[in-house]
């Protein structure tokens, strides 16, 4: 996709599609198009990283010095890393020397931990036990 912007400015410039296409070396269809298009200025498409985003930016705004690979664990991520430390690259300078964010200890962070919810019985479903005089399963 061509900068729409760009051969608008450069054809108000100069006025002709022509010259536009030949200064932005481009087809005259492309100009045209970019010309009278009413559409958005450029292209973008919905991307996995987009719903990660927030809650990259969660995690950075408490520990903006975690490794991609805790931040990882954190938010859940099943993708490739490259593109996890891609978005972490973009994100972090944001939060980076900022010197009233006071983080929680990463010591409160548990991850893979499940909750103890009760007690639970483990047995056989479906089937009864009689005790017998020996103490075990008759």
């Amino acid at each position: 996709m061509h900068d729409r912007q760009a051969l608008r400015e450069t054809h108000t410039a100069l006025a002709s599609i022509r010259g536009t296409a030949r200064a932005a070396g481009v087809s005259r269809n492309t100009v045209r198009r970019a010309v009278r298009a009413a559409g958005p200025d450029g292209y973008s498409r919905h991307s996995e990283i987009d719903d990660y985003a927030e809650a990259v930016a969660d995690v950075l705004a408490d520990y903006p010095h975690m490794t991609v690979a805790d931040i990882g664990v954190i938010v859940d991520w099943k993708r490739s890393r490259r593109r996890l430390s891609d978005l972490v690259a973009k994100l972090r300078p944001a939060y980076i020397g900022q010197p009233d964010v006071e983080a929680r200890p990463i010591t409160s962070i548990r991850t893979g931990t499940l909750a103890q919810v009760g007690e639970m019985t483990i047995g056989r479903v479906g089937c009864e036990h009689t005790l017998g005089s020996s103490g075990g399963p008759a």
